[in-house]
């Protein structure tokens, strides 16, 4: 099974308290719609480059989609791994999760860090590990899993929208793509 931890995106959605606020526009061109969104790129579920904190850090155009195992609401060795998380993490933990090996941090919370601080975020983009914020992981039981993040490929970002696809085992994603997807 294959489960999307993504959050949907709507005119009037929470934003970080004062950044731009996403507003989407349609228009109709005959028998077409063309809509335009005006958004910060730390809106919504997103990724957040290293390029976010550190000027010379990696752009997100510069990170690969990731599609890695991981670790959902649970504990155990992230070497390789992404872990997900429905918390913020402090200091300590992040700098756990870099000697630790991990490969990608997300989190349900608007920041990866514990209130107005930014020190997981200094630790961990600082060591090149991408964060994603705001997931959707209230349905999701802790275990193992298989994450897909595919952030856009903005020049120079330091940030992306991002689409998060959970899978439970490998032979799911090898079914929807051979059945394709009737949603």
């Amino acid at each position: 099974m294959l489960i999307d931890v993504t959050r949907v995106m709507y005119n009037g959605m929470n934003v970080w308290p004062g950044d731009i606020p996403f507003q989407q526009v349609s228009k109709q061109f005959g028998k077409f719609t063309s809509s335009s969104v005006t958004m910060s790129l730390h809106t919504g579920t997103h990724m957040d480059a290293p390029r976010h904190r550190f000027k010379h850090g990696k752009s997100i155009d510069e990170i690969f989609p990731v599609i890695v195992p991981a670790l959902v609401k649970k504990e155990g060795n992230p070497a390789g791994k992404a872990v997900l998380l429905d918390r913020p993490v402090t200091v300590s933990q992040a700098e756990e999760f870099v000697k630790g090996g991990i490969v990608l941090i997300g989190t349900t919370s608007m920041s990866i860090d514990y209130g107005e601080s930014l020190e997981a975020h200094e630790v961990l983009l600082g060591a090149g590990i991408p964060v994603i914020e705001n997931l959707e992981l209230d349905s999701v039981p802790p275990g193992d899993y298989i994450v897909m993040a595919f952030p856009l490929k903005f020049f120079m970002a330091d940030g992306s929208p991002v689409r998060v696809i959970l899978a439970e085992r490998s032979q799911d994603i090898f079914s929807f793509l051979q059945e394709g997807n009737d949603d």
